[in-house]
C-alpha cells in the first residue's frame, strides 16, 4: 500500500471492564497511523498495558458483540476512522478486552493453599 501522507487519529483506548471509572491505568490515549492495521492496535495496547494475552480484542462499543468487534486485518480508515494531520488528529474512542487463557490449568486452579491446614 503506497501512502504519500501519512494521516492521525487520536485513540482514546478503555479497558471495557473497568469503563466506568474515570481513571484506571487501562484507559489511555494514543496517537496512531490511520492506516494501521488493528492487530498493530493491539500490539500497542499490549506494550502499554503489559498485557500478554493472545485473546485480545478490540471493539467499537462497550457491547463486545460480533458485530463490534474489528477485524484484526483492516485497517482503522477501513473501519470507518476518518483521519487528519497530525496537528489535529480528529478524536475516537475504542474498547478493548481479553481473556485469560489458562482457565482449565489444573495448577492454577489448584485450591491447595486455600485448603492447607494451618499447624
Amino acid at each position: 500500500m503506497q501512502v504519500s501522507e501519512f494521516r492521525y487519529i487520536s485513540l482514546e483506548l478503555h479497558i471495557i471492564t473497568f469503563d466506568s471509572t474515570q481513571s484506571h491505568p487501562g484507559h489511555f490515549q494514543e496517537v496512531i497511523y490511520s492506516h494501521m492495521k488493528v492487530s498493530g492496535l493491539i500490539g500497542r495496547i499490549q506494550e502499554r498495558t503489559g498485557i500478554a494475552s493472545t485473546r485480545l480484542r478490540v471493539f467499537k462499543d462497550q457491547s463486545c458483540s460480533p458485530e463490534s468487534l474489528l477485524p484484526l486485518e483492516l485497517s482503522l480508515e477501513e473501519c470507518g476512522f476518518h483521519a487528519g494531520p497530525r496537528q489535529s488528529p480528529p478524536a475516537g474512542l475504542l474498547y478493548y478486552d481479553y481473556s485469560i487463557e489458562f482457565n482449565d490449568c489444573p495448577i492454577l486452579n489448584c485450591d491447595y493453599y486455600f485448603t492447607r491446614r494451618k499447624q
